[in-house]
């Protein structure tokens, strides 16, 4: 029987030429994901801010890396996805 697993992400971003990333329309389209339990949209550094997102995922090959990537597909400003946290439920 496959478990789950609860993981706590930190999404930054890349910086545009001018302006700043729509964090919270990317924060509202990331919570619109199924798995996601909760997210957030932090300070970071610099005015710069980084979104929070805990994902309750199933446990299997590839289930976190296609998570990743849909978040990555969201917008092209994403950078790094890097797992805060990771347990089982």
């Amino acid at each position: 029987m496959m478990g789950h697993v609860v993981v706590k992400y930190k999404v930054t971003f890349d910086q545009p030429e001018e302006g700043s990333p729509d964090y919270d329309g990317i924060a509202v389209q990331i919570d619109g994901f199924d798995e996601v339990q909760a997210v957030e949209v932090k300070p970071l550094a610099f005015g710069m801010m980084f979104i929070e997102v805990q994902a309750v995922l199933s446990e299997g090959e590839g289930i976190v890396d296609g998570f990743e990537d849909r978040v990555r597909e969201v917008d092209p400003l994403v950078g790094q996805i890097e797992a805060l946290e990771m347990g089982r439920l």
